[in-house]
């Protein structure tokens, strides 16, 4: 396991406080820094590659016995970029070149810098990530590379971008290879293109939807691409330690906005793919992330990763300072509580951001772990169990597996970049898949998170939730009504698949469930937003948004269908619960989707029998094995002193565990098990 902090965004901290700061990032229970290697730093002459500083750092962290995780910065281009490499800039949705600025939290450096579409941007970028891990990749303590930060190539552009020469060049190659030819175009798109020349991105929202899906799935691809360039150079030199990249959030976060695609930062599923593992930034005190997002963000991420490795690449130190601005504070148990539950969804490396305040433009005074916040010393010293239990307990921590999820939730990227050609965000898409995940979250159901065009991974579960899913391809609904004629549960919500992934609006008769009994008589006005509803002989009432859509044949006022399919099910509604639920929590909402997960047969092995969710506060479980042995995270919320869970036969089979924080034993009474918190309101049990 590595437990690090993030140290140097060069020129910070000063070099007066490295070998003081190194002594005490050791004795803090930490054995991993984290240091940024900047491209705009680096070589600030052409040609010119200075690492005297890194080299110093490099040194003092093997002095301390620290490991070392590189962070290749290559997206802060050199100030001279434009000069050396003339007409690299990037070109935004109406035509303007992108003046490339100083970056907010950057001492040195240009960003967006050139296009990397540009070969002689590429070129250079390439030379610097060769060069650094050249330079670093023999290192007795380096721990791996993260190559891509934030998966950061449009900062400051204030545009949607990019539409250069070479950016347009490379979409036109990827529609050829995807379609084979102008005929198969025009086919697919129903256009008379007589020229590839002709055939022009989508430029903005509101306007013909094909080329604007098709621009932002080029851009999605063109990320992961990227990434594995940078990854293949990097590997090339170092074959030996990891290579990861992460983003700032989980892409099905990726909304986007006016200036910003959605998922412009590329496909997390992508690029897992082509890289050793992939990560996300989390500042929960800054940007609001309670227990139940943050325990949703994290398996995201997880899920993306499948069997590579899994980083929390930035997790938040110190209480947030934007500019004049200061946010909530972080106190110990709240940070440890992240970092457990990185440990519990199956993270090996686990890095703070960041050691000290930061002392540069925006970001001053802020994010230190050892910081100036009054809260330091109970991190540090929080910190300090944490690193001695996690090092006590290497071999099990390091073996721990999360239990395999066997409900999903769908997340369709056609999806958000229908949504964002239309209103210039993917909100409801978001919004509306969140909504599930919350819901499971907080009633401890494992899920995971089944990227659309995966389709091998449907048949892995029992029941899939598609929360506002309204593109699909003829290959995910086939893949998705073989999940349901072998035995599956399929939960969608309406006009599931009514645009075709060029954007062309389906009638309901058309559509992949039509076969299966389920047809749509289309859009009503909403009336009332409470509805009464009996699925399966269970009632609720639950709140619906936007609009209805009732299923043809329903009664008044009936907004569900369960149709029988082969030897599953389809249960479809009529409009979106997700939206209304994740602006407003209620608990029937919470017993449909448990309800729904316990019929399709994959109630989770072990339950919270009590307490049971309150709207702000709820019992979190996540669990798994280490070498054939149950492993149990239990997250307490404030003020409960015990939780009564229910085992299933298949974990603790020795009817005992050992919680570790404190050595207590406790025994599993006819598959019951009723536990204390640890510290930092967590237990952790263990299988003797």
């Amino acid at each position: 396991m590595n437990l690090g902090v993030q140290y140097y965004r060069a020129p910070f901290p000063d070099e007066k406080y490295w070998e003081e700061d190194f002594r005490k990032i050791r004795e803090s229970g930490l054995n991993t820094v984290q240091l940024w290697i900047s491209w705009g730093w680096v070589e600030a002459t052409p040609d010119r590659f200075v690492y005297d500083d890194y080299d110093r750092l490099v040194e003092l962290a093997e002095k301390h016995h620290l490991g070392l995780v590189l962070s290749t910065i290559a997206e802060i281009q050199p100030n001279w970029i434009h000069r050396v490499v003339p007409n690299c800039e990037l070109v935004d949705n109406r035509g303007n070149r992108i003046r490339s600025v100083a970056r907010c939290e950057h001492h040195f450096g240009l960003t967006p810098g050139g296009c990397t579409d540009h070969p002689e941007v590429w070129r250079r970028m390439a030379r610097f990530l060769e060069t650094t891990g050249k330079r670093y990749a023999g290192l007795s303590h380096l721990r791996g590379w993260d190559v891509w930060n934030e998966l950061r190539w449009n900062v400051h552009a204030d545009a949607p971008v990019c539409y250069c020469e070479h950016t347009l060049a490379a979409f036109r190659s990827w529609l050829k290879k995807r379609f084979g030819s102008l005929d198969g175009l025009n086919a697919a798109w129903k256009r008379r293109y007589a020229d590839w020349a002709d055939v022009d991105p989508g430029r903005g929202p509101d306007l013909p939807y094909t080329e604007m899906i098709a621009f932002q799935e080029f851009i999605c691809a063109r990320a992961a691409n990227h990434a594995r360039k940078r990854y293949e150079i990097l590997k090339q030199v170092d074959p030996v330690h990891a290579v990861t990249a992460h983003a700032a959030e989980p892409c099905p976060l990726m909304a986007g906005c006016p200036t910003e695609f959605a998922i412009n930062r590329g496909n997390d599923w992508a690029l897992a793919e082509v890289l050793d593992g992939i990560g996300c930034s989390s500042f929960p005190q800054w940007a609001g992330i309670d227990d139940a997002d943050f325990g949703m963000r994290i398996d995201m991420v997880r899920s993306a990763a499948g069997k590579k490795k899994l980083w929390l690449s930035e997790l938040q130190g110190g209480r947030a300072a934007i500019g004049f601005e200061i946010y909530g504070k972080v106190r110990a148990s709240q940070q440890q509580r992240w970092l457990w539950n990185g440990l519990a969804s199956g993270a090996d490396t686990l890095l703070i951001w960041c050691w000290r305040d930061e002392v540069f433009g925006r970001e001053s005074s802020g994010f230190g772990l050892n910081g100036n916040d009054g809260f330091a010393a109970e991190r540090l010293d929080a910190m300090k169990v944490t690193g001695g239990l996690w090092e006590k307990h290497a071999a099990r921590f390091d073996h721990y597996r999360p239990a395999p999820a066997e409900v999903g939730i769908l997340f369709s990227p056609q999806s958000y970049f229908l949504d964002w050609a239309q209103e210039a965000n993917a909100a409801r898409m978001r919004d509306s898949l969140t909504g599930y995940a919350r819901a499971l979250t907080r009633n401890s159901i494992p899920c995971r998170f089944l990227e659309a065009t995966r389709t091998e991974s449907f048949r892995e579960c029992r029941i899939l939730f598609l929360p506002r899913v309204p593109v699909l391809d003829p290959e995910q609904e086939e893949a998705l009504l073989d999940f349901v004629r072998e035995g599956g549960v399929l939960f969608t919500e309406s006009e599931v698949g009514a645009f075709s992934s060029a954007g062309f609006y389906r009638y309901p008769e058309e559509r992949f469930t039509a076969p299966a009994g389920v047809t749509e008589i289309g859009r009503r006005t909403l009336e009332e937003a409470w509805i009464p509803v009996e699925i399966a002989g269970f009632s609720y009432r639950l709140q619906a948004d936007q609009w209805l859509t009732p299923p043809a044949g329903a009664a008044p006022g009936e907004i569900f269908a369960v149709r029988e399919f082969g030897r599953g099910r389809i249960v479809y509604c009529g409009t979106y619960l997700g939206n209304a639920y994740r602006r407003a929590p209620y608990a029937d909402f919470e017993r449909m989707i448990r309800d729904l997960v316990r019929q399709a047969g994959a109630a989770p092995a072990i339950e919270v029998i009590s307490p049971a969710p309150e709207p702000e506060n709820f019992l979190y479980l996540k669990y798994g094995e280490s070498e054939g042995k149950s492993l149990l995270f239990v997250f307490f919320p404030p003020k409960t002193p015990t939780a009564e869970l229910r085992i299933g036969g298949e974990y603790f089979r020795s009817g005992r565990a050992v919680e570790l924080f404190t050595g207590h034993e406790y025994e599993i009474r006819k598959g019951k098990l009723v536990v204390e918190p640890g510290q930092f309101r967590i237990a952790v049990l263990a299988e003797p």
